[in-house]
């Protein structure tokens, strides 16, 4: 009787005999061995980039700067995929360097923006002409330095210091701020100001006698407020307002430097 060939039958019905015999090939093998070599030498550089930033905002070398945390994930995760194309392992340590450039471009682009300085009221921190970046990012902390954008005072952005937050209690007292007790103004153990002695809060402020932020308040006051239009003049501001928090100075009396 003639031998006859029995058509494949069961899972290995569907698969190629090339497909088969890679599975059992052990030159494939080899190659995704080394394709993980490649993302392991591409992802040294964002590693240790990643590491070191981390290790300088806890040692207080280097500002925590929220709006360039995207940057940073945005690294590890395009060096990781780099590999994955075959290029030689070689290149792999320098495109795995080389990406941080165009995360960092496009993050910039997105959380960040430039302002100038213009007016004293920010003396002595900040003097007419600096040039500042604005981190878009995060929720307003007290006592830092953010640019605002108020009603009625459309194109005139304002730098301010936020000294009071949504239900703390903020009151002038001789020549002094407090929030809840605490004195934020002058900072640093400074000499009282006269600005509420020379210079009345308005009523619309009302912090002559202690006054409780609402839900959506926060008091904004210059570093010089003999010189400063600030929550005095224009009462407190929304959360809208706030466009963002200076973190760095880019040219200016500080030169290239990150701010506190």
């Amino acid at each position: 009787m003639d031998e006859t060939t029995q058509p494949a039958t069961g899972p290995d019905a569907a698969r190629s005999p090339a497909a088969i015999e890679k599975e059992f090939d052990p030159n494939a093998v080899t190659d995704h061995k080394r394709s993980w070599k490649r993302v392991a030498v591409g992802m040294v550089p964002c590693t240790l980039g990643t590491l070191a930033a981390f290790a300088g905002t806890e040692l207080g070398l280097v500002p925590y700067i929220r709006g360039l945390v995207p940057a940073f994930v945005a690294w590890i995760f395009v060096s990781a995929l780099t590999p994955m194309a075959y290029i030689p392992r070689r290149y792999c340590l320098l495109l795995g360097a080389f990406w941080i450039a165009p995360c960092l471009f496009f993050v910039l682009l997105m959380n960040f923006h430039s302002v100038k300085v213009e007016g004293q009221s920010m003396l002595d921190q900040l003097v007419e002409g600096d040039v500042l970046l604005v981190d878009e990012t995060g929720e307003p902390q007290a006592l830092g330095i953010y640019v605002l954008q108020v009603p009625g005072e459309a194109g005139n952005p304002m730098v301010k210091r936020l000294v009071g937050l949504p239900g703390q209690k903020v009151e002038a007292r001789f020549g002094r701020l407090f929030a809840d007790d605490v004195e934020v103004h002058p900072r640093l153990g400074g000499a009282p100001d006269q600005w509420n002695e020379t210079r009345p809060v308005p009523s619309r402020a009302g912090v002559n006698n202690p006054r409780v932020l609402e839900a959506d308040e926060y008091f904004v006051l210059g570093d010089n407020p003999l010189a400063s239009r600030d929550s005095r003049q224009f009462g407190p501001v929304s959360r809208e307002a706030i466009k963002g928090r200076v973190v760095w100075s880019l040219r200016g009396s500080h030169g290239f430097a990150p701010l506190p």
